[in-house]
């Protein structure tokens, strides 16, 4: 971790420069070691501000605070700073959650992806499922019909081994597709 301080109008000395290492040490946790902070202080008339900026691989975050006392604006910089960490860390966390949730899904699925394009130039994409096709009879596809949320199923019929598909009808009824 590296921190520059740099002081306007005002010393920096070495209390406040071990209160700023200090409140900068939990973002070790959240950014890495490889994390820059400026940390910026200025005083103007009555008005103390501080200004930290942070640089790591993944985050460019910046936090302002503006108060009387020069501490309390180094503690509101810094919370500001730590609000954008904790978010943008579990922003990425549930980004990688949802990717591989979705590739895994596909995969138990068997769905591959692929793309095609039409005449007139625009790309398609086709979803393509291998699902284990059992022998079954109309019967039980009917009750797995039933069962599921999709509006069809298709299977080999058991009596003449031939690849049917059982749909829903807009009336509520079945329909049945005999290859």
């Amino acid at each position: 971790m590296n921190v520059e301080i740099t002081g306007r109008h005002v010393v920096i000395t070495s209390a406040i420069r071990s209160y700023v290492m200090k409140r900068l040490r939990k973002f070790d946790k959240l950014c890495g070691e490889d994390a820059s902070f400026h940390v910026i202080i200025d005083v103007e008339k009555e008005r103390h501000t501080a200004e930290i900026l942070l640089k790591s691989k993944l985050l460019d975050l910046t936090g302002k605070g503006e108060t009387d006392d020069m501490y309390a604006s180094i503690l509101l910089a810094i919370e500001k700073i730590e609000r954008q960490a904790i978010k943008n860390k579990s922003r990425l966390i549930e980004g990688k959650r949802q990717k591989a949730k979705a590739k895994s899904v596909e995969e138990k699925s068997g769905i591959s992806r692929l793309r095609a394009s039409a005449r007139s130039g625009r790309s398609y994409e086709i979803l393509e499922e291998e699902s284990p096709r059992k022998a079954m009879a109309v019967e039980e596809a009917a009750a797995e019909l039933g069962e599921s949320e999709y509006p069809f199923v298709v299977f080999r019929n058991l009596e003449s081994g031939s690849m049917n598909i059982l749909y829903r009808r807009k009336d509520g009824s079945l329909g049945l597709i005999q290859d």
